[in-house]
């Protein structure tokens, strides 16, 4: 079954896709933490050209030339490092934060990206039918220290959550509205 064509509303930052064949996918993009991982490791590689030839130049200023293969050696380890460092804060963030929510069991309740064909609703790593769905809620998760966080908040029968699409605070009350006339619930 193909679900009615909608006019998708644009998010700041969600993104949402009718493809061609029906299929709308749906991305919840408010927690992103891979863009994080991955300015974070720009940052470390950046800082370690900077460093590198910073340690070079003085090197040939304090050397010359003749200490040029021993600053290239200096050179090579320094920016090595740094990468190294950026690469392994990059797993960290993106597949440590993953893995802390596949073993809490949060994998299944956080929807990042998910796709529905008028029937089921479809991730990497659930698949269910929409018809367990009941109602659309906005909700909010807050943190004493830290910005809350922002969802959608998807409800079975029983009122018992079995979804997430994570938003950013000025697209959820949009997002919810999406959601509900999606699947068709209130």
């Amino acid at each position: 079954m193909k679900i009615q064509n909608m006019n998708s509303p644009s998010f700041s930052a969600a993104t949402v896709e009718e493809m061609h064949n029906g299929i709308v996918r749906i991305r919840g993009n408010g927690l992103v933490v891979s863009k994080i991982g991955k300015t974070t490791f720009l940052i470390f590689s950046v800082f370690g050209c900077v460093a590198a030839l910073f340690v070079f130049f003085m090197n040939l200023q304090m050397e010359g030339v003749t200490g040029l293969k021993f600053a290239f050696a200096e050179l090579a380890f320094i920016f090595l490092f740094f990468n190294l460092f950026g690469l392994f804060c990059y797993f960290l963030l993106t597949y440590g934060v993953y893995l802390l929510r596949v073993v809490t069991g949060y994998h299944k309740l956080w929807w990042d990206d998910f796709t529905y064909d008028g029937v089921t609703v479809k991730s990497m790593r659930y698949k269910f039918d929409s018809s367990n769905i009941s109602f659309v809620e906005s909700g909010i998760q807050k943190f004493p220290e830290n910005d809350s966080w922002h969802y959608a908040s998807i409800m079975n029968s029983s009122g018992i959550e079995i979804g997430r699409v994570m938003v950013v605070y000025r697209d959820k009350k949009k997002m919810v509205k999406y959601l509900s006339d999606l699947f068709g619930v209130s």
